[in-house]
């Protein structure tokens, strides 16, 4: 279980905010490109990293990962700076980012890859899902040019560096030419991944992309392809559903905060007293974030200490699920200042066993009525759709596990 003693990896948003604007992204609303009215930006500077991840926990730390959840690390105030902090002070921490890569300048780009290229083992990993006519359709403003500028600045100093590519029907023609093309943009290693969210189990589902009126603009279709699909023999008709807004209603409750998490968590106990759902009483949890050889934390850009980054995006989201309202629940219930690293140090967090006690003892009750967590069945359960997002056998986690075990 979570301690002190055991924790190895860190998974950190640096910040919530986000040049992009993805249809699908738990930062926006109604997958239009305005940003949530409940969401409240925040970025941890390289002071705020420095108190939350002393020297004595950092360097027990054999990776840490900056990879959004809302927002994209490339666009954190102190992301360089803190990259040079940790290359400084734990020689033996790798590094693993993820970004769009479309943000800031090339020299900016460069001076990263000058960095990551005196660790063999850190690794950059570009979100790049298609080319220069398709890449937008879902990682919607971020500039083709000024993307193929920053990868190739980065890139020139020979780091570690991966193009992980989400596959839609509007792109999975252009696979084969997009990873022949890492050998002109430098990148190491080609990762294609089957997309979440354009299935509902039964169905495929058209994602819808609306504009900041609330109106549609397009959709983004799964692929057409079988086995580029988490769902490969739908057996229901195509799901084509999606909720305009009134953007003059948007902007009231942006202004009056009207969705705060802080009001959204006082409607939880309600909602959550008349839970029923029993689908997650008797499945097994293989959580995420226990390895053979330590385990993992995720600490929001806050400074708030959760088991993983999928707890995160639920945590900073308005979701009304019963396995988020149980979530949110069990946090109000027990308190969310056990686990802010502004008001207690890391250590001590860990050392308490506050983890374990909202989440790990929860795993073995009866149902989840009694207590057992269906955020951790639902996400870590057997046959978790989080477990099939990668196309072929030979490009999953374990090609990056390498990372984490290794001299620098």
């Amino acid at each position: 279980m979570w301690s002190d003693k055991n924790t190895v990896q860190i998974h950190m948003e640096l910040t919530n905010a986000c040049n992009a604007a993805c249809p699908m992204c738990v930062r926006f609303h109604n997958n239009s490109p305005l940003t949530r009215p409940d969401l409240e930006i925040g970025q941890i500077t390289l002071e705020l990293f420095k108190k939350y991840i002393p020297n004595n926990i950092l360097t027990q730390i054999n990776l840490i990962m900056f990879c959004g959840v809302h927002g994209d690390p490339g666009v954190a105030r102190d992301t360089y700076e803190i990259c040079k902090h940790i290359a400084e002070t734990s020689p033996n921490t790798n590094i693993m980012m993820n970004t769009n890569g479309g943000m800031r300048t090339p020299s900016w780009w460069s001076k990263m890859g000058k960095l990551f290229s005196k660790k063999k083992h850190w690794l950059m990993t570009f979100s790049i899902d298609g080319l220069e006519n398709s890449n937008h359709l879902y990682r919607r403003n971020v500039e083709w040019n000024k993307l193929e500028a920053n990868v190739k600045a980065f890139t020139q100093h020979n780091p570690r560096s991966a193009w992980d590519f989400l596959i839609f029907a509007h792109n999975e023609h252009q696979l084969e030419e997009a990873k022949d093309r890492c050998k002109e943009f430098n990148i190491t290693e080609f990762i294609p991944k089957k997309a979440l969210g354009v299935d509902n189990g039964v169905s495929l589902k058209r994602l819808p992309a609306l504009t900041k009126d609330g109106e549609l603009e397009y959709y983004i279709d799964a692929p057409l392809d079988p086995k580029n699909r988490n769902l490969e023999n739908p057996t229901g008709p195509v799901e084509e559903y999606y909720q305009s807004f009134d953007k003059t209603e948007y902007y009231l409750n942006k202004k009056k905060k009207h969705l705060s998490i802080n009001h959204y968590q006082t409607q939880v106990v309600k909602v959550y007293d008349n839970i029923a759902d029993t689908k997650w009483d008797n499945v097994e949890i293989n959580c995420k974030s226990h390895k053979t050889f330590g385990t993992e934390i995720f600490i929001d850009n806050f400074g708030r200490v959760m088991p993983c980054c999928y707890v995160g995006t639920h945590l900073n989201s308005t979701y009304t699920g019963t396995e988020s309202m149980q979530l949110h629940k069990a946090l109000n219930d027990y308190g969310w200042e056990k686990f802010d690293l502004n008001l207690k140090p890391l250590t001590e967090i860990l050392s308490e066993g506050h983890l374990n006690r909202v989440f790990a003892d929860t795993w073995n009750l009866e149902s989840v009525k009694c207590g057992k967590m269906a955020f951790c069945a639902d996400t870590c359960g057997k046959n978790s759709s989080l477990d099939r997002i990668f196309t072929h056998e030979d490009i999953e986690d374990a090609t990056r596990f390498n990372l984490r075990n290794t001299d620098v």
